[in-house]
């Protein structure tokens, strides 16, 4: 199965559909899909160095779009849908303390967790529970989710062959990390949020 996942991405990464891709994953990412678009992304460009930036930047569209559907969701469809996402997370219990935190520190806790392993839509849903303003939210999701594609474009671009060569001599273990970033963002928010 991981052999398929990597396969599947080096093929989409090699296609004419890699950025409708990479933006699909971004945008669901943001809301309500379990899997960050960073290794597309990072797949994408270290096999199409020269559009790096504009790969990054699509990214970052897709995931702040992506963003406002997971705020809507917290604003408009908590009890629906929300809730059943945090539950996924394990995080009904602290919910009200995040929504607490978020009204006070909204645009500085947007823009730390956006760069962290932390699940991304789990900002975006508690943010529009907590209803933080929809400029606030849109300014920090802009800045750290760029921050973080834009990042890791120019560390593809600069380390595309390595980062190809090993993970096709590694398959299983990349996707190993991979899976363990996850996992991580998982724990970091059980510990952290």
């Amino acid at each position: 199965m991981i052999e398929k996942i990597y396969d599947w991405m080096l093929k989409q990464a090699e296609s004419k559909n890699a950025a409708r891709v990479l933006m699909l994953v971004s945008f669901i990412e943001s809301s309500f899909f379990p899997l960050p678009p960073d290794p597309v992304l990072a797949i994408v460009v270290a096999k199409n160095k020269d559009k790096a930036i504009h790969y990054a930047l699509l990214c970052t569209i897709a995931s702040v779009l992506g963003g406002f559907l997971g705020y809507y969701i917290g604003y408009a469809f908590f009890e629906l849908i929300g809730s059943k996402i945090l539950s996924f997370y394990g995080q009904t219990e602290k919910f009200n303390d995040i929504a607490i935190t978020l009204n006070k520190w909204a645009f500085w806790i947007i823009c730390a967790k956006g760069l962290t392993p932390i699940p991304y839509k789990i900002v975006t849903i508690a943010s529009g529970f907590a209803k933080i303003d929809l400029l606030v939210f849109g300014i920090a999701s802009l800045i750290t989710r760029s921050t973080r594609f834009l990042l890791l474009s120019f560390i593809c671009k600069m380390f595309g062959e390595q980062f190809l060569a090993f993970m096709e001599k590694h398959k299983k273990v990349t996707l190993l990390l991979i899976i363990g970033s996850v996992i991580v963002g998982f724990l970091l928010v059980k510990l952290f949020i």
